[in-house]
């Protein structure tokens, strides 16, 4: 009996300590795992239809990269050099002397529409508030750029990945629901779980903050905002937050068309938003959305937020996941507990 329970201890802390050293092993690739799982998991129906056409595992996933490469990498490449080239000109804009004075240009508006307004003088610049947010963003597309080896291996690598999750996914699955020491119907239901988590999180925020960025950044680019490219990818990032993230850019945006004297533009930019934002998060949001997880969409906000605050910007897809799992657990749990109440009656 000693033997046997010296046996267990001893396999529990080697596998804990394996668990920890792999743990090392794959932390710095994990961010890069998830963005490839993510996209593996985005392209499956077309890896199915392939392989319909092409009968080969191989030949099907090989062509999924091809069409992924072309679709994905390529443009986000092109898209990520211009919104550094624009952020660096923003920035020069703002430091140099005779940059945009934010404080002046209220002045400015209030004595031309409202000339019997007696208005204090507002005196401070934008560029005092914009200097640390723009140089943490260019230091770091700066060393993301000028490492071209580190990026080449890095995209390589997440291909790779894409390849093999998609060629072996489902024997990964099957092994996943064979190797949890749970019953195989409740392994199926964490796995099912975590998928319909990781299509809400990904169909329900990532698309529609894409759809949201592309059709504001567009409005900014017909209404005269200058560097639209920047400020849409800025509504990328903001969309995460629904409705009102997007409206953090797009305030700004409106009051720099008023302030201008491009009154015009600056109503049209107001009516092109108003439309646009609720059409996509009441029309387009939804029906992302409609087969995702049963978690509350505030429960996902919430997991969003919280898994970028903790792990960074893959945490957007991690917070999330933790929390259908947790609920996938708790509803296992309740399981069992009426299984073994049923047992003992």
């Amino acid at each position: 009996m000693d033997a046997r329970r010296s046996e267990t201890w001893f396999f529990v802390a080697l596998l804990a300590l394996t668990v920890f050293l792999t743990w090392l092993v794959l932390a710095p690739y994990l961010a890069m795992l998830i963005f490839a799982g993510t996209l593996a998991f985005l392209f499956q129906p077309l890896y199915q239809r392939l392989l319909r056409i092409f009968r080969y595992e191989w030949i099907s996933a090989l062509a999924t990269i091809v069409i992924v490469t072309l679709i994905v990498f390529v443009p986000l490449g092109f898209f990520g050099v211009k919104v550094f080239g624009e952020a660096t000109g923003i920035y020069s804009s703002l430091t140099s002397p005779g940059g945009f004075d934010l404080g002046v240009a209220i002045t400015n508006f209030a004595h031309a529409h409202f000339p019997n307004l007696v208005a204090p003088n507002f005196s401070f610049n934008v560029a005092d508030y914009a200097r640390q947010g723009l140089t943490w963003l260019i230091q770091n597309l700066g060393s993301f750029f000028s490492g071209i080896a580190q990026t080449f291996f890095t995209v390589f690598l997440s291909l790779l990945a894409i390849f093999y999750f998609l060629k072996d996914g489902e024997r990964l699955k099957k092994w996943t629901v064979e190797t949890v020491p749970l019953a195989p119907q409740y392994s199926e239901d964490i796995l099912r779980e975590m998928e319909a988590a990781g299509s809400s999180v990904v169909r329900g925020t990532l698309v529609v903050a894409l759809v949201m960025g592309l059709v504001i950044g567009f409005g900014f680019f017909l209404f005269g905002i200058p560097d639209p490219t920047f400020w849409g990818a800025l509504v990328v990032i903001a969309s995460i937050i629904p409705i009102v993230g997007t409206w953090l850019v797009v305030v700004p945006a409106i009051g720099y068309l008023l302030l201008t004297g491009q009154t015009v533009l600056g109503v049209c930019l107001i009516v092109w938003s108003i439309i646009f934002v609720n059409v996509i998060y009441s029309v387009l949001s939804p029906q992302l959305m409609r087969r995702g997880v049963n978690l509350h969409p505030y429960l996902i906000l919430l997991g969003v937020l919280g898994g970028i605050g903790a792990f960074g910007p893959v945490g957007f897809l991690i917070g999330p996941l933790v929390l259908a799992l947790l609920f996938s657990l708790l509803k296992i749990y309740a399981k069992l507990t009426v299984g073994e109440v049923k047992g003992k009656v």
